[in-house]
């Protein structure tokens, strides 16, 4: 059942000057809907006859306008389905897209992305300690021996499977923010390093390392030591990508790789 949605999209104040073009007007009013609660997750738009006329706009402006928000991933349509477009769940892939495209033409570096990475894997393992419950730890126990399995699949899987696991630890911080922005910048960095991992006779010793680190993070998320987790996710992701660093920027990621380290444990 389509949901109803007002005829006239309202002025939003601080848009730029110029006039809008009408598609602009229909793509703003539902991603404004979207945002407000008005529009939800399963929810579908009118009919595109019905579009037309609540907006007073023409076809091709409506047609326009779903084409951006199904780019976008805020709807789906299907060719030939009469029904309105379908509302969907927020995901990370329109974030990870910019996140890619801004490092890309904004020269960041893969240094700027871990360090936000670390930030961002360390307060989704700290809540993680805070919040988990059993059926949590189980899930996780799952990602840890999917982890193991691929050891002998070599780095490109081990490395989905690695990917995998922080993902479950995001859900686990029960923070949707911390879990959308997590799978966002960890798809960034995998986009810009794909031609950096090769195969070679130190992956096997890197993959030990790494599965090592997350035998430490799952315990410290079982024994809920929120500290001890936190630093863990910062080390293990130095661990992981310091060696693709220039010398200056690995030494500023392992400042924060170390900032924190538990008393009594060994760098």
């Amino acid at each position: 059942m389509a949901v109803s949605i007002p005829r006239t999209p309202e002025s939003v104040t601080g848009k730029q000057q110029r006039t809008p073009r009408a598609f602009e007007m229909v793509v703003d009013h539902v991603e404004q809907s979207v945002l407000q609660g008005s529009l939800k997750a399963g929810d579908r738009l009118p009919g595109e006859r019905e579009l037309v006329n609540r907006f007073a706009v023409s076809r091709s402006s409506i047609r326009e306008a779903m084409r951006v928000l199904e780019s976008s991933g805020v709807i789906s349509t299907r060719p030939g389905d009469p029904r309105g477009a379908i509302i969907l769940p927020p995901t990370s892939d329109p974030l990870r897209k910019l996140m890619t495209k801004l490092a890309v033409f904004s020269r960041s570096s893969l240094a700027d992305l871990l360090l936000y990475r670390m930030t961002l894997e360390s307060a989704a393992s700290s809540l993680a300690a805070s919040r988990r419950s059993a059926g949590d730890l189980l899930e996780l126990e799952k990602a840890m021996a999917r982890m193991t399995q691929c050891l002998e699949l070599g780095l490109e899987e081990f490395s989905r499977a690695d990917l995998n696991f922080h993902d479950v630890v995001a859900r686990i911080s029960r923070n949707p923010m911390i879990q959308i922005s997590g799978e966002a910048v960890r798809a960034s960095i995998e986009d810009l390093i794909k031609g950096y991992l090769r195969e070679s006779s130190e992956d096997r010793v890197l993959m030990h390392r790494t599965l090592h680190h997350h035998r430490e993070v799952l315990e410290a998320i079982r024994s809920q030591d929120a500290h001890v987790a936190e630093h863990l996710a910062r080390s293990s992701i130095f661990e992981y990508y310091g060696h693709l660093l220039g010398d200056s920027d690995r030494l500023a990621v392992a400042a924060l790789a170390s900032f924190g380290t538990p008393a009594g444990s060994v760098q």
